[in-house]
C-alpha cells in the first residue's frame, strides 16, 4: 500500500477539482462516488449528503452518540443548537 498520490494541499495542482470541491461540492463528492467501482452510493444518497438539513442531523446523531459514550448530560434539542448555530465549535467540543 501507498499513500495519496497527491498532497492535502493537492487539489491546487488541479483547477477543476479545486474549484467543483469549494464551489460545488455535490457535483465533486458525485464525481468522486461514480469513481469507485461498484460503489453503493446512489443519487438519492449524494444529494442527501449535500443538504443542509441532512448534514445537521447526522451531526446532531453524531454529537448525541459522543455524549452517551462519554456520559455526558443533555438533549436532543442542545445538540441541535449547537450543531446548527455553532457547527465548528460545537466539532471541536466533542474532539475534546
Amino acid at each position: 500500500m501507498s499513500g495519496w498520490e497527491h498532497g492535502i494541499c493537492g487539489c491546487f495542482d488541479d483547477c477543476t477539482i479545486c474549484l467543483l470541491s469549494f464551489f460545488c461540492p455535490c457535483i465533486q463528492i458525485y464525481r468522486n462516488a461514480n469513481a469507485i467501482p461498484d460503489g453503493e452510493h446512489g443519487c438519492l444518497f449524494l444529494c442527501g449528503m449535500c443538504t443542509f438539513l441532512h448534514a445537521c442531523y447526522n451531526r446532531t446523531t453524531l454529537r448525541h452518540d459522543i455524549r452517551v459514550h462519554k456520559n455526558i448530560s443533555g438533549s436532543h434539542c442542545e445538540d441541535w443548537l449547537c450543531t446548527y448555530f455553532c457547527f465548528s465549535l460545537s466539532l471541536a467540543q466533542e474532539s475534546q
